[in-house]
């Protein structure tokens, strides 16, 4: 498929490096380095989904070839001990300490005279294990407990092959106690921790928050377009630009709200393809996608929108003191020339005229008319004069005329109010009376009394 979108959380793949993109991520990234590097400590705190994960399998990917890197995943379990007597690999310690052990094993008590009776080095080494104060021997032997304190003995003596570079993740408040031991156990070796922004609220001991807060990457909020547009690109990179607009109109209105719900959308959207268009068909995927970003015809799509409108306010008029929608448009007259708007509504007792324009293609092919909408002050409707309160514009294009409020909507949720989303433009209308303070019922009760 020309999006690559895992199955699975993006970090728990395992064939493929991990991605890692954005310039937010890419600053973090380097901060959690410089932390590895300076054998400090730093916590990843943010929402799931805001990329905690992939950012501490970046730097193991980076820093394991050179360090002694632990990775600890903590999801599901309730110590960290336990996690960590998983992750270490006996076999693999005892082939980087035996080459150190050789260049001592005569201080050992390996003599000439064992190696030709047939006592293999290694066997002596098991003999031997209580006999000596070497670290090397204690992690070849690995003859710790299996609890905290022995892991921190573990790695006090790990040290010695190399620098250990602990990677905790999925840390919860009932960690924290022993977090708290294990940065204060003098170690002098990095931790870089991460955990949810729920468990980071949950602190109550000063200490442990205070020494956290110091050292804190924060993912929440972190986000910015231009990360969005890499991440975007990364997975599908033919389909960025297409794919990208429907992106930040999801993210703007908070139906997105982090990196895995943005890869989760799209896997979506490439399944719904998938059954209309072939795997690597990039132009049929593209004219499917445009689907969401394009009208069918633009003007029919105005007139059924203004429709939806009309029910719309019809149904919310006793909330926002509406007496009167005009069932269709409504021809007006303004320096001799007849004028057809497509919303006329009274609201204690003036008047709101408005207008639905779209486009495909960004330009306004009506702007004459609609600067005639902003001139007009007063309306006559059943012999009565009425006071014009407001003049808007709904539209999915980015025009100004003065004297008008523009309500913009994306086409993408104009696509989606066409569809039968009114919720969403139940929102949208919200914000058109909240720019002219149009009072509710309870509202206007309450400035009475």
């Amino acid at each position: 498929m020309v999006c690559e979108i895992p199955r699975v959380t993006v970090t728990t793949w395992s064939s493929k490096s991990v991605i890692l993109v954005g310039p937010t991520y890419r600053k973090y990234l380097e901060k959690a380095l410089d932390v590895v590097r300076n054998n400090e400590v730093a916590s990843v705190v943010g929402q799931p989904g805001m990329g905690k994960t992939t950012l501490l399998k970046k730097i193991e990917e980076i820093t394991k070839s050179n360090n002694l890197t632990i990775y600890l995943d903590l999801a599901n379990k309730q110590s960290i001990d336990e996690e960590f007597w998983t992750k270490i690999n006996q076999f693999e310690l005892r082939e980087k300490v035996l080459p150190e052990l050789q260049k001592v094993k005569g201080k050992l008590g390996y003599s000439f005279w064992k190696k030709i009776t047939g006592v293999k080095f290694e066997d002596w080494l098991l003999k031997i294990c209580n006999k000596y104060n070497n670290p090397f021997l204690r992690v070849y032997c690995f003859n710790y407990e299996r609890n905290f304190d022995g892991m921190i003995n573990a790695l006090r003596d790990m040290k010695n092959l190399g620098k250990p570079v602990l990677l905790v993740d999925e840390i919860r408040d009932y960690h924290l106690s022993l977090i708290h031991r294990l940065i204060n156990a003098g170690l002098e070796i990095p931790i870089v921790m991460a955990m949810p922004t729920e468990a980071y609220s949950k602190i109550s001991d000063l200490a442990i928050r205070r020494r956290i807060e110091e050292s804190r990457i924060p993912l929440d909020d972190a986000l910015t377009t231009e990360d969005i547009k890499e991440i975007v690109e990364a997975y599908c990179k033919d389909l960025g630009e297409d794919i990208l607009p429907i992106i930040i109109t999801l993210w703007s209105s908070k139906e997105i709200t982090n990196v895995s719900s943005i890869l989760q959308f799209i896997r979506n959207e490439m399944d719904k393809v998938e059954k209309v268009c072939e795997k690597n068909d990039v132009e049929c995927i593209r004219n499917e996608l445009r689907k969401y970003t394009s009208l069918r015809n633009p003007e029919d799509d105005a007139k059924e929108f203004e429709k939806k409108v009309r029910d719309l306010l019809s149904n919310i008029s006793k909330e926002f003191g509406i007496s009167y929608v005009h069932p269709r448009g409504k021809r007006i007259e303004i320096d001799g020339k007849s004028l057809v708007v497509g919303l006329f509504f009274i609201a204690d007792n003036q008047v709101f005229l408005g207008d639905v324009v779209f486009s495909n293609d960004g330009r306004l092919h009506n702007e004459e008319e609609l600067k005639l909408l902003s001139k007009v002050e007063e309306v006559e409707h059943e012999k009565k004069i009425y006071k014009v309160r407001g003049r808007f514009i709904i539209t999915n294009i980015n025009i100004n005329i003065n004297d008008i409020y523009v309500l913009n909507i994306p086409t993408l949720e104009v696509v989606k109010i066409l569809n039968g989303d009114i919720f969403l433009l139940e929102e949208r209308i919200k914000i058109l009376f909240d720019q002219y303070q149009t009072f509710t019922r309870n509202e206007t009760e309450s400035l009475a009394l």
